[in-house]
Protein backbone atom coordinates (compact mmCIF):
# COMPACT_ATOMS: atom_id res chain seq x y z
CA UNK A 1 0.00 0.00 0.00
CA UNK A 2 1.31 3.46 -0.92
CA UNK A 3 1.48 5.87 2.01
CA UNK A 4 1.26 9.65 1.92
CA UNK A 5 5.06 9.70 2.26
CA UNK A 6 5.15 9.08 -1.50
CA UNK A 7 4.10 12.70 -2.14
CA UNK A 8 4.48 16.08 -0.39
CA UNK A 9 1.60 17.53 1.60
CA UNK A 10 0.95 20.93 3.12
CA UNK A 11 0.51 19.13 6.43
CA UNK A 12 1.82 15.64 7.20
CA UNK A 13 -0.77 13.26 8.67
CA UNK A 14 0.40 11.64 11.87
CA UNK A 15 -2.32 9.04 12.38
CA UNK A 16 -3.73 6.21 10.27
CA UNK A 17 -7.10 7.95 10.21
CA UNK A 18 -5.54 11.07 8.69
CA UNK A 19 -3.62 8.97 6.14
CA UNK A 20 -6.88 7.31 5.12
CA UNK A 21 -8.48 10.75 4.75
CA UNK A 22 -5.70 11.90 2.42
CA UNK A 23 -6.16 8.77 0.28
CA UNK A 24 -9.91 9.41 0.19
CA UNK A 25 -9.29 12.99 -0.98
CA UNK A 26 -7.01 11.76 -3.79
CA UNK A 27 -9.51 9.09 -4.86
CA UNK A 28 -12.26 11.72 -4.91
CA UNK A 29 -10.06 14.08 -6.94
CA UNK A 30 -9.46 11.32 -9.49
CA UNK A 31 -13.19 10.69 -9.86
CA UNK A 32 -13.95 14.41 -10.09
CA UNK A 33 -11.38 15.07 -12.84
CA UNK A 34 -12.31 11.96 -14.83
CA UNK A 35 -16.01 12.93 -14.74
CA UNK A 36 -15.81 16.73 -15.02
CA UNK A 37 -12.37 17.44 -16.50
CA UNK A 38 -9.63 19.44 -14.83
CA UNK A 39 -11.22 22.85 -15.47
CA UNK A 40 -14.66 21.67 -14.32
CA UNK A 41 -13.40 19.94 -11.19
CA UNK A 42 -13.74 21.94 -7.97
CA UNK A 43 -12.36 21.62 -4.49
CA UNK A 44 -15.88 21.70 -3.11
CA UNK A 45 -16.88 18.88 -5.46
CA UNK A 46 -13.86 16.84 -4.38
CA UNK A 47 -14.71 17.43 -0.72
CA UNK A 48 -18.30 16.35 -1.34
CA UNK A 49 -17.19 13.13 -3.02
CA UNK A 50 -14.79 12.43 -0.17
CA UNK A 51 -17.57 13.22 2.35
CA UNK A 52 -15.44 15.70 4.24
CA UNK A 53 -15.38 19.47 4.78
CA UNK A 54 -13.67 21.67 2.17
CA UNK A 55 -11.30 22.87 4.88
CA UNK A 56 -10.02 19.32 5.28
CA UNK A 57 -8.93 19.31 1.63
CA UNK A 58 -7.08 22.62 2.03
CA UNK A 59 -5.42 21.30 5.15
CA UNK A 60 -3.33 19.02 2.92
CA UNK A 61 -3.52 20.53 -0.58
CA UNK A 62 -3.44 24.26 -1.40
CA UNK A 63 -5.02 23.88 -4.87
CA UNK A 64 -6.07 21.47 -7.64
CA UNK A 65 -2.63 21.42 -9.23
CA UNK A 66 -1.07 20.16 -6.00
CA UNK A 67 -3.74 17.45 -5.90
CA UNK A 68 -2.87 16.30 -9.41
CA UNK A 69 0.83 16.35 -8.52
CA UNK A 70 0.08 14.10 -5.54
CA UNK A 71 -1.94 11.76 -7.76
CA UNK A 72 0.99 11.54 -10.21
CA UNK A 73 3.43 10.73 -7.42
CA UNK A 74 1.04 8.14 -6.01
CA UNK A 75 0.70 6.65 -9.50
CA UNK A 76 4.45 6.33 -9.77
CA UNK A 77 4.76 4.67 -6.36
CA UNK A 78 1.97 2.21 -7.15
CA UNK A 79 3.45 1.44 -10.54
CA UNK A 80 6.91 0.81 -9.10
CA UNK A 81 5.52 -1.50 -6.41
CA UNK A 82 3.46 -3.46 -8.94
CA UNK A 83 6.36 -3.85 -11.40
CA UNK A 84 8.77 -5.02 -8.69
CA UNK A 85 6.24 -7.60 -7.51
CA UNK A 86 5.62 -8.93 -11.03
CA UNK A 87 9.31 -9.12 -11.86
CA UNK A 88 10.14 -11.28 -8.82
CA UNK A 89 10.33 -14.50 -10.87
CA UNK A 90 11.21 -13.14 -14.32
CA UNK A 91 14.18 -14.90 -15.93
CA UNK A 92 15.27 -12.44 -18.67
CA UNK A 93 15.64 -8.70 -19.10
CA UNK A 94 13.53 -8.75 -22.27
CA UNK A 95 10.67 -10.30 -20.29
CA UNK A 96 11.20 -7.55 -17.71
CA UNK A 97 10.74 -4.93 -20.43
CA UNK A 98 7.58 -6.69 -21.65
CA UNK A 99 6.08 -6.87 -18.16
CA UNK A 100 6.94 -3.25 -17.44
CA UNK A 101 5.17 -2.19 -20.63
CA UNK A 102 2.16 -4.42 -19.95
CA UNK A 103 1.84 -3.08 -16.40
CA UNK A 104 1.94 0.52 -17.60
CA UNK A 105 -0.80 -0.16 -20.16
CA UNK A 106 -2.92 -2.06 -17.66
CA UNK A 107 -2.74 0.64 -15.00
CA UNK A 108 -3.30 3.38 -17.56
CA UNK A 109 -6.53 1.65 -18.63
CA UNK A 110 -7.85 0.57 -15.23
CA UNK A 111 -6.51 2.95 -12.56
CA UNK A 112 -8.56 6.19 -12.24
CA UNK A 113 -5.45 7.97 -11.00
CA UNK A 114 -3.66 7.44 -14.31
CA UNK A 115 -6.72 8.60 -16.26
CA UNK A 116 -7.11 11.65 -14.04
CA UNK A 117 -3.59 12.88 -14.79
CA UNK A 118 -4.06 12.40 -18.55
CA UNK A 119 -7.48 14.04 -18.59
CA UNK A 120 -6.28 16.97 -16.51
CA UNK A 121 -4.48 18.29 -19.56
CA UNK A 122 -1.35 18.69 -17.43
CA UNK A 123 1.50 16.70 -18.92
CA UNK A 124 4.34 15.59 -16.68
CA UNK A 125 6.50 18.69 -17.36
CA UNK A 126 3.69 20.92 -16.03
CA UNK A 127 3.37 18.81 -12.90
CA UNK A 128 7.06 18.54 -12.13
CA UNK A 129 8.68 20.66 -9.45
CA UNK A 130 11.99 20.24 -11.28
CA UNK A 131 12.71 19.10 -14.89
CA UNK A 132 12.72 15.33 -15.35
CA UNK A 133 11.35 14.62 -11.89
CA UNK A 134 9.12 11.70 -12.88
CA UNK A 135 10.93 10.12 -15.82
CA UNK A 136 14.36 10.43 -14.17
CA UNK A 137 13.18 8.71 -11.00
CA UNK A 138 11.50 5.94 -12.98
CA UNK A 139 14.61 5.48 -15.14
CA UNK A 140 16.88 5.27 -12.09
CA UNK A 141 14.66 2.64 -10.45
CA UNK A 142 14.42 0.53 -13.62
CA UNK A 143 18.17 0.82 -14.33
CA UNK A 144 18.97 -0.38 -10.82
CA UNK A 145 16.59 -3.31 -11.18
CA UNK A 146 18.11 -4.34 -14.54
CA UNK A 147 21.61 -4.07 -13.07
CA UNK A 148 20.85 -6.03 -9.91
CA UNK A 149 18.71 -8.74 -11.50
CA UNK A 150 20.20 -9.20 -14.97
CA UNK A 151 23.78 -7.95 -14.76
CA UNK A 152 23.46 -4.86 -16.94
CA UNK A 153 26.63 -2.79 -17.25
CA UNK A 154 25.71 0.30 -15.25
CA UNK A 155 27.19 3.50 -16.65
CA UNK A 156 26.05 6.89 -17.91
CA UNK A 157 25.23 5.62 -21.39
CA UNK A 158 23.19 2.76 -19.96
CA UNK A 159 21.20 5.22 -17.82
CA UNK A 160 20.54 7.34 -20.92
CA UNK A 161 19.46 4.24 -22.85
CA UNK A 162 17.02 3.32 -20.07
CA UNK A 163 15.61 6.86 -20.01
CA UNK A 164 15.20 6.75 -23.79
CA UNK A 165 13.55 3.32 -23.65
CA UNK A 166 11.05 4.56 -21.06
CA UNK A 167 10.11 7.55 -23.22
CA UNK A 168 9.71 5.23 -26.22
CA UNK A 169 7.69 2.74 -24.18
CA UNK A 170 5.29 5.39 -22.90
CA UNK A 171 4.78 6.73 -26.43
CA UNK A 172 4.12 3.19 -27.72
CA UNK A 173 1.66 2.51 -24.90
CA UNK A 174 -0.29 5.72 -25.52
CA UNK A 175 -0.44 4.99 -29.25
CA UNK A 176 -1.48 1.36 -28.74
CA UNK A 177 -4.32 2.40 -26.41
CA UNK A 178 -5.81 4.59 -29.15
CA UNK A 179 -5.92 1.72 -31.66
CA UNK A 180 -7.89 -1.47 -32.17
CA UNK A 181 -6.52 -4.61 -30.55
CA UNK A 182 -5.03 -5.90 -33.81
CA UNK A 183 -3.42 -2.54 -34.59
CA UNK A 184 -2.09 -2.26 -31.04
CA UNK A 185 -0.46 -5.68 -31.34
CA UNK A 186 1.21 -4.58 -34.60
CA UNK A 187 2.53 -1.35 -33.05
CA UNK A 188 3.95 -3.18 -30.04
CA UNK A 189 5.45 -5.93 -32.22
CA UNK A 190 7.29 -3.24 -34.22
CA UNK A 191 8.22 -1.03 -31.29
CA UNK A 192 9.41 -3.43 -28.59
CA UNK A 193 12.33 -4.83 -30.65
CA UNK A 194 13.61 -1.25 -31.02
CA UNK A 195 13.68 -0.96 -27.22
CA UNK A 196 15.45 -4.34 -26.95
CA UNK A 197 18.08 -3.17 -29.46
CA UNK A 198 18.67 -0.01 -27.48
CA UNK A 199 19.31 -1.90 -24.23
CA UNK A 200 20.93 -5.12 -25.48
CA UNK A 201 24.55 -3.84 -25.69
CA UNK A 202 24.63 -3.38 -21.91
CA UNK A 203 23.79 -7.00 -20.97
CA UNK A 204 26.03 -10.06 -20.86
CA UNK A 205 25.85 -12.15 -24.03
Amino acid sequence: MVTSGAYPLRRTPTQDRANRQVERILDAACAEVVERGYDGASTSGIAKRAEIAVGSVYRYFPDKRSLIQAIERRNQARYTETVRSRLADVASWRAAVDITMATFREMHRTDPGFRAVVLSGLGDPDLETQPGEYDDQHAAEFAELLTERFGAQDNRNFRLAVTTSIAMGEALAHLADRLSEAEAEYVLAQGLPAIYSLLAPYFPV
